[in-house]
């Protein structure tokens, strides 16, 4: 099995049965939830939460609308 979600100057931080934290080379960690399927382990794209920098804000997007939380 390869997983490909690295970029050069990425790291992984943690791998568990349910996903995958990356830092990214700028600094920002995305976590990668894993979907087991009928085709095998796969990333789960709409699950992806990125932990960045920023001012204690939340922000998430549905049907196209971005909400933001503070």
């Amino acid at each position: 099995m390869f997983i490909g979600v690295m970029k050069k100057g990425d790291h992984v931080l943690s791998i568990t049965s349910e996903l995958i934290a990356i830092q990214r080379k700028n600094g920002e960690i995305d976590i990668l939830p894993l979907l087991r399927d009928e085709t095998g382990l796969r990333v789960n794209t709409e699950g992806i939460i990125t932990i960045g920098y920023g001012n204690n804000t939340v922000q998430t997007e549905v049907g196209g609308v971005t909400f933001t939380t503070f």
